[in-house]
């Protein structure tokens, strides 16, 4: 069947058509504010909106011949998605035919992202009949187009994606700045706490009238109480759950007002949320880059983690005992596709190097799991001494370090040892280089015999069909002896195939060094500590209750240089 022209489908349209409107505004959230302006851009945000509708109304008078049906709002809502209240509910309207056209300011209130706006635009109005106005680009699809106008529509929506993409860019690495400086980038402070711009950065104060009761939570769940029990008193005692708090500002029920219930994810977010021991966890990305909205675990990369940021409500000791409480209760469900297990725990790079300085025991890891306003997800680690639990004479004393703070220690200590000598991070990389290249020789010594061993198998292959042949061996005796080299065969290939990896490892192995060495002689913010890094340059850390961490290196700076026959370099070195 013949194409219809979109010309040809223009014209078909009458005209003097009378149409229902929907106008549609939408305001994105205004994350570009610097760190140091107080958000106080609400109502500016609904004067935009009432502006962009009022833009609409004035074009309706001078159109007699459309009709108001109704207008469609979004606040706070990205355009690179259209996953939006406002919008889905002016959609569902078109399908009902209640409305037929779709007026909005212009493209980018629409939506920024060019493949979805343009499918709308282009494809599915079109075909549902429906006209589209947007009133600052000069479009409206009930006029004739040329291929001008469609190349001008396509081009308006790709620059409102990259202007999307460059805004997101510029808040992410202004988000990054301000939590780099301490500065809280949430929105609503956590209970327990207030929010005040200092010095140009949002901080968080002690709120006195729940700090109380965050204090009581946490004492209440070391006392053995779950966290149904602990909803149950603080209902008893009258006290608001945090959403009421937010909205009333009264900390216990005054007359009149309804009394809801503590939510026990409430009580566990409290818990589990680091901000109370001082330490702020913030997401940069939210977990997802630009234009992929699925919530997900978030990495490093993800997350910012700040100590010492604000006046803290509870002891490390403490928030790490509560952790320990909740990873001991998660054990008993591992089985279960529950929140820990969503968020698998990560390898434990200190297991066997850290010890406590008092008792000698080793100490112990905790992972809490914390998760963000948004869904996503992260864990974070923190270490303590397992004997500061005991009550008998045999306790020690309280003491617990975070796993962020023990890697500052860690890098600041090995750039320290490294600065103080003269080594150079191109000696050595030459020195690994040489120590690869003996391993090489010694796997292409083992390779010779093992290739030697395969001639000999192909041979004796022949042999022995040879001898089947002549008679010489019996069909069963043949079938026998071909089996035992077959699987000799096999075994050598094995081999050969293992050693070749490991050759091909090398060179990849060899450039992973020497990347390392360099960032680590820089020992700069990118610098990756790993369980290998760990364990070959550090043989014990030892943590005291006094804030004293003693790293006792598994190296001396000329043995890295000189080692001796047996590439064994000795140990010694520490740093306090």
């Amino acid at each position: 069947m013949a194409r219809t022209s979109k010309k040809k489908r223009t014209e078909q349209m009458p005209l003097s058509r009378r149409f229902h409107v929907g106008v549609y505004a939408r305001l994105s959230v205004d994350g570009s504010k610097a760190c140091g302006q107080e958000d106080t851009s609400q109502a500016r945000k609904n004067a935009s909106i009432d502006t962009q509708i009022a833009m609409a109304k004035q074009y309706l008078k001078e159109h007699p011949e459309m009709e108001l049906y109704d207008c469609y709002t979004d606040l706070g809502r990205t355009g690179t998605n259209f996953k939006r209240e406002g919008f889905e509910r002016m959609m569902q309207d078109v399908r009902k035919k209640r409305i037929d056209c779709v007026i909005v300011k212009d493209l980018s209130r629409f939506g920024r992202n060019h493949i979805e706006t343009g499918n709308y635009i282009q494809k599915i109005f079109p075909f549902m009949g429906v006209r589209f106005i947007a009133l600052a680009d000069g479009i409206d699809t009930f006029e004739e187009k040329t291929g001008t106008d469609e190349m001008a529509l396509n081009l308006k929506n790709l620059v409102n994606e990259m202007y999307a993409r460059d805004i997101a860019e510029k808040v992410r690495s202004s988000k990054r700045s301000c939590q780099e400086q301490g500065s809280y980038t949430g929105g609503i402070p956590p209970y327990g706490y207030r929010a005040e711009w200092l010095e140009g950065k949002k901080c968080l104060f002690i709120c006195p009238e729940t700090a109380g009761i965050v204090k009581d939570i946490y004492g209440m769940y070391l006392s053995g109480k779950n966290m149904r029990q602990i909803a149950g008193e603080l209902y008893g005692r009258g006290i608001h759950r945090p959403g009421i708090y937010k909205k009333t500002g009264h900390v216990y029920r005054q007359e009149g007002e309804v009394l809801e219930q503590w939510n026990t994810g409430t009580i566990k977010l409290i818990l589990t949320n680091p901000v109370y021991m001082g330490c702020l966890v913030q997401g940069t990305t939210c977990g997802k880059p630009y234009k992929i909205r699925n919530r997900h675990d978030v990495d490093s990369g993800d997350y910012s983690m700040k100590w010492g940021t604000h006046e803290p409500l509870v002891s490390e000791d403490v928030f790490f005992q509560v952790a320990a409480m909740f990873e001991k209760s998660a054990a008993k469900y591992c089985n279960r596709d529950g929140f820990s297990k969503k968020v698998p725990l990560e390898e434990d790079i200190y297991a066997g190097v850290l010890f406590c300085g008092d008792c000698g025991k080793r100490m112990a890891r905790v992972a809490n799991a914390k998760q963000f306003s948004s869904g996503d997800r992260v864990r974070h680690y923190g270490y303590y001494c397992p004997s500061s639990r005991r009550v008998d004479d045999l306790q020690c004393p309280s003491k617990s370090i975070g796993m962020s703070v023990l890697d500052e220690l860690v890098k600041a200590a090995l750039h320290q040892e490294f600065a103080l000598s003269d080594l150079r991070p191109g000696r050595l990389v030459k020195e690994y280089e040489r120590q690869a290249e003996e391993q090489k020789q010694r796997i292409m010594q083992e390779m010779v015999p093992c290739e030697k061993q395969q001639e000999s198998g192909k041979r004796r292959g022949s042999e022995l069909y040879l001898k089947y042949r002549s008679g010489s061996l019996s069909l069963e005796e043949f079938q026998q002896m071909k089996k035992e080299n077959e699987k000799s065969m096999q075994a050598l290939s094995e081999r050969k195939k293992e050693l070749e990896c490991r050759m091909d490892g090398m060179g990849r192995e060899m450039k992973e060094k020497g990347k390392f060495l360099r960032n680590l002689m820089k020992c700069n913010e990118k610098t990756e500590l790993t369980k290998d890094v760990i364990h070959t340059l550090i043989s014990r850390i030892d943590v005291y209750s006094s804030h004293r961490v003693k790293i006792t290196f598994a190296f001396c700076m000329n043995e890295l240089l000189y080692a001796d026959e047996n590439g064994k370099s000795g140990k010694g070195g520490r740093c306090e």
